[in-house]
């Protein structure tokens, strides 16, 4: 009996403790983002709910992003023009999902009702035979006048195209096929592991286009989201530096260091933390998870 007690207690023990989570981050991370001009210092003020992010310049005017770390909706303000607006997370289907075209109806086209209730019409005779006064005689006889043309030679038959696949669910539509967007964008990953800032990181890639983004990325932190000065844009072919957040957020990992370089070694985009804090926001921290009460919401553009 006493064994069984102590295989139990141990059985809840374990239970219990396995359904403790780790505690969500919270602090600061000091970074730079450095794309075709000078590095840009970027501050992470990371709340229980909400996460801050902006330029790490005193008193700047420049666009703060304040992020919903459970939905991942941005806020985006605009301090110069004292307005904001709601903007949704995009898809990853964006990503990587081609387009398609509507089907097109397949079959013979239907063909016209009859008419009914109208006149026919008269039917003229056919024209004569030959033409002129007869009982006149043809020297050569009437089909000796021109010579037979030659016969044109046969045309070999064309292969029979195969069937367009169906769309299912629409009988008599058929699937019209993709159009091509490019290469779509993966996060691959390359098997390395190393230690950056005291966290555990893994190496990522992500290629396209002759170019390649080495990603050394940590799942201890929380989802990363960039850095965005102005709402992303929503059309046109993805591109590496407007979507990778995106593929690293869907993984929940958050990038230590990303550089992304053309083949020949030229680098062209380069994102590193600098340093990770870990504390207890103040509550005058708090308020800076809050629209200022001067700002003016808009809505963001369609496109």
């Amino acid at each position: 009996m006493q064994n069984h007690f102590k295989w139990t207690l141990v059985f809840v023990i374990g239970t219990i403790l396995g359904t403790l989570r780790v505690p969500a981050f919270e602090g600061h991370i000091n970074a730079t983002l450095t794309r075709s001009g000078p590095p840009t210092a970027v501050l992470y003020t990371v709340g229980t709910n909400w996460m801050r992010v902006e330029v790490a310049e005193t008193n700047s005017l420049e666009p703060v992003d304040l992020v919903d770390r459970q939905s991942g909706d941005l806020i985006l303000i605009t301090p110069r023009t004292r307005c904001f607006m709601r903007i949704k997370p995009r898809s990853e289907n964006f990503i990587n999902a081609p387009p398609t075209l509507p089907g097109m109806p397949t079959g013979t086209a239907p063909s016209m009702p009859a008419m009914s209730g109208l006149p026919e019409m008269a039917v003229a005779p056919p024209p004569p035979s030959s033409i002129g006064p007869t009982g006149l005689p043809t020297p050569l006889g009437s089909t000796q006048l021109m010579p037979a043309l030659p016969t044109m030679p046969t045309m070999p038959a064309m292969p029979a195209m195969p069937a367009m696949p169906s769309v299912p669910g629409n009988a008599g539509m058929t699937a019209m096929p993709m159009m091509p967007r490019g290469s779509s964008l993966q996060l691959q990953a390359t098997g390395e592991q190393t230690n950056l800032l005291g966290y555990a990181c893994a190496r990522y890639e992500i290629r396209q286009w002759g170019q390649t983004m080495e990603i050394w990325a940590t799942d201890q932190l929380f989802p990363f989201q960039v850095y965005q000065p102005h709402q992303p844009l929503r059309g046109g072919p993805p591109v590496i530096e407007e979507h990778w957040s995106e593929l690293l957020a869907a993984k929940r990992l958050f990038p230590l260091l990303a550089s992304l370089r053309f083949h020949n070694g030229v680098e062209r985009y380069r994102f590193e933390v600098q340093s990770i804090t870990p504390t207890t926001l103040t509550d005058r921290e708090d308020g800076l998870f809050q629209v200022p009460a001067d700002c003016i919401e808009i809505q963001p553009h369609e496109f």
